[in-house]
């Protein structure tokens, strides 16, 4: 069996571990017990097929808070894509965006990253057309730096976009898988 190394990664409770848990298909809990460190769980890619063999992502799923930065660079070594989530209803989770890309390029700037605004279901469309604004900016900024593919909206608890979101990511690594050029920046909105 085939298996890609991804991480998980943003700030404290943004909805990481609850949006493996809405893909796996659990219950959503809304006072899930932080991270600590690391977690890591296996999640079958749905494009598997008889003739390619079976294959399945292993996602390293990154505590966000301070205290936990130290084993980051650790689990990041050999990944071969990123999802970063960012929490919509806390502006300052979008803010630190830019920290974690850095993370993530320190190992490879060429390592595709899908931008995540989780918690979709607290905010209004309206708000949601001014993140896509303010997202399609980063994206500029950093269309030379990296392998930023695109961006998605989710809510881990209304299970919104969560099949989407690992279809892209299957997507988008076993793309970069076939090619050594980059993709052309794909923007997927919800």
């Amino acid at each position: 069996m085939q298996t890609y190394k991804i991480a998980i990664v943003g700030d404290g409770g943004v909805g990481k571990s609850s949006l493996l848990d809405a893909k796996k298909s659990k219950n959503f809990l809304s006072n899930r017990a932080i991270t600590v460190g690391v977690d890591f769980d296996f999640i079958p890619i749905e494009k598997s097929t008889p003739e390619n063999g079976e294959s399945q992502f292993l996602v390293m799923d990154l505590g966000g808070q301070k205290r936990f930065h130290f084993v980051h660079d650790m689990y990041i070594q050999g990944i071969k894509g990123a999802i970063i989530l960012f929490d919509v209803s806390r502006f300052r989770t979008f803010q630190n965006i830019k920290k974690w890309i850095s993370l993530i390029i320190k190992e490879n700037s060429q390592i595709p990253i899908l931008l995540i605004g989780n918690k979709c279901d607290l905010i209004t469309n309206d708000e949601i057309k001014l993140f896509e604004k303010d997202l399609n900016s980063l994206i500029d900024e950093y269309t030379e730096t990296c392998n930023l593919y695109g961006f998605i909206f989710t809510s881990a608890k209304e299970k919104v976009n969560i099949n989407e979101t690992f279809t892209i990511c299957e997507e988008m690594i076993l793309w970069e898988q076939k090619t050594e050029e980059p993709k052309a920046l794909g923007i997927i909105k919800n």
